[in-house]
């Protein structure tokens, strides 16, 4: 019967937590501390990206684009 209890109250008790621990990181944000830039840097970084392809592709469309570019002036230069 107690491990029913615990079973019920446990998601309520981590949501309680996650709560307080986001009132908390977002009172040192307003205050500008550097914990919560710390902690959002991280989050960032090993949080996945889900669209990482997508992002590699037009990235390097940008810069085949921009090469291309490069050149065309290039041959417009030696033209002139």
């Amino acid at each position: 019967m107690e491990n029913a209890l615990y079973i019920v109250l446990a998601p309520w008790l981590v949501f309680v937590v996650f709560a307080f621990i986001a009132k908390l990181l977002m009172a040192f944000a307003k205050k500008r501390r550097g914990v919560a830039i710390a902690f959002g840097i991280f989050v960032q970084m090993f949080s996945p990206d889900p669209f990482v392809e997508r992002t590699i592709e037009t990235v390097m469309v940008a810069k085949q684009q921009k090469r291309k570019q490069q050149e065309g002036e290039m041959l417009d230069k030696v033209k002139k």
